[in-house]
């Protein structure tokens, strides 16, 4: 099985769409195939949610749940690396894009974490936020959305019906 590397709105957005699927994310989790950088675990906890409270379950029940970056050696340089690339504009053949300091979050923002684990990891980005999308396409690191995270984890997707 893969093994994902998920930012805090892709987890937020699959929590939205299937609030009764975190046992999967949750077994994920356990198995070693679901991680997030410690800066996205810093995000989500900062609610008081059941989204919060899971995480918090997970980062103590599961321990490659949550990576720290500052903790390995090649993580923090590739980690540095990618900020200095693409924090403040990323250029894709002749067009410039934001980097990941436009964010809301500004440079405090987990999006080089996201990209520079999945990277040391070999796992797959999951995040639709458009400057992970292209740094990980610079880099070589396979990224996808929630909703495809979604099908990929085998979450039944279907239309509902109107009446």
């Amino acid at each position: 099985m893969d093994r994902f590397v998920v930012d805090a709105d892709a987890f937020i957005d699959f929590d939205r769409h299937y609030r009764g699927q975190l046992k999967t994310l949750k077994r994920l989790a356990g198995a070693g195939s679901l991680t997030i950088p410690g800066g996205v675990a810093r995000e989500l906890l900062r609610k008081s949610d059941t989204l919060s409270k899971r995480v918090k379950q997970w980062q103590d029940d599961c321990t490659d749940f949550v990576v720290k970056v500052d903790q390995d050696p090649r993580m923090r340089s590739e980690f540095a690396r990618i900020e200095r690339e693409y924090g403040d504009r990323i250029v894709v053949g002749g067009q410039t894009y934001t980097g990941f300091w436009s964010s809301h979050a500004g440079k405090k923002a987990a999006d080089g974490q996201v990209v520079s684990v999945a990277k040391v990891l070999g796992s797959t980005a999951v995040s639709d936020d458009l400057a992970v999308k292209l740094a990980c396409m610079l880099e070589n690191v396979p990224c996808i959305g929630w909703a495809e995270f979604a099908r990929q984890v085998g979450i039944p997707v279907k239309q509902q019906r109107l009446l």
